[in-house]
């Protein structure tokens, strides 16, 4: 090798490593802005909550430091345990419903039949409706007064007095579930009718000439084809739902004696209709471990597959 091009390479690497280092400058400034936006709309909220969780904070008074004294207080709430029995009900039972319901509505959307693009408008709707909207909707049909359901049940004889669907502790909690489910079910039906029409029609072809049952199909393709969609989404529905407010608060407001309460109805009782944040902030932050961990699975699932 000559000298010349010897000196030549040593240039070139230079000037390469230099353009690699101003290339690498400039892609760090050009997503500063997002970095900084993301810290002040999340990180600098959730800091504050956490801070607050640890103060006597309440509205138009100065904070002062009392440790674990607000977490404690929580604990000991005389309906906390039936708060989070509600929340971790709703979000089990609640996300159970919703996915069984989408596997049957894509199921059968995933099949050719005349009218099938209005169905699936139709489908959708539930998932369209804003959840306050939804909320007094089905308040309404629950009412026992004038709702469309006891209507029904009395013009049909099946009940000589009204049934108080939402004034009922039972029949309350499973109204709000049944909503619940209405609400979400369409985000769970979209997204396997998507992960369905990925799946090659030719396995259920081979599979068929080889004597496979309907279910033998769907066990042994549809639902090993579907099974990285299963988990994202029953993982997303489950912090999703577990933080569900709107729906609970229009409906039944946590009652009858809060038999439908969660804990971010508790968290909006103590914080904004009592003033008292400094105990709202801890209901939350006695959760986010839960959901962090969710986050955390579901992050090194997809990494890994």
């Amino acid at each position: 090798m000559s000298i010349a091009t010897d000196v030549r390479g040593r240039l070139f690497g230079r000037r390469t490593g230099g353009m690699e280092h101003q290339e690498r400058t400039l892609g760090y400034l050009l997503i500063l802005p997002t970095f900084l936006l993301i810290g002040f709309l999340l990180l600098y909220p959730a800091i504050w909550a956490i801070y607050l969780s640890f103060t006597d904070k309440v509205v138009g008074n100065v904070e002062k430091f009392v440790g674990l004294d607000n977490y404690i207080f929580i604990l000991n709430w005389p309906d906390f345990a039936r708060t989070i029995f509600n929340t971790v009900g709703l979000a089990v039972f609640g996300v159970s419903l919703k996915a069984i319901i989408g596997m049957t509505m894509a199921l059968a959307l995933n099949e050719n039949f005349v009218g099938r693009n209005i169905v699936r408008g139709v489908l959708f709707l539930p998932w369209i409706v804003p959840s306050f909207v939804a909320g007094f909707i089905w308040r309404w049909l629950f009412d026992d007064l004038s709702g469309l359901f006891n209507w029904a049940l009395l013009s049909l004889g099946l009940v000589s007095l009204p049934v108080n669907f939402l004034g009922d502790p039972l029949l309350a909690i499973i109204a709000v579930l049944v909503v619940v489910a209405w609400k979400g079910f369409p985000f769970f039906g979209i997204s396997y009718l998507a992960g369905l029409q990925a799946i090659s029609g030719e396995l259920y072809e081979a599979a068929s000439i080889d004597g496979a049952s309907l279910w033998q199909r769907f066990a042994y393709i549809t639902m090993p084809g579907l099974r990285h969609v299963i988990i994202v989404t029953c993982m997303l529905s489950v912090i999703w739902t577990a933080n569900t407010f709107d729906l609970v608060y229009i409906m039944t407001g946590g009652g009858p004696s809060n038999a439908t309460n969660v804990f971010t109805l508790f968290t909006f009782q103590l914080g904004v209709q009592n003033g008292r944040l400094g105990e709202a902030a801890a209901v939350p932050m006695m959760a986010m471990p839960i959901f962090a961990g969710l986050i955390i699975i579901l992050t090194r699932y997809l990494e890994r597959d």
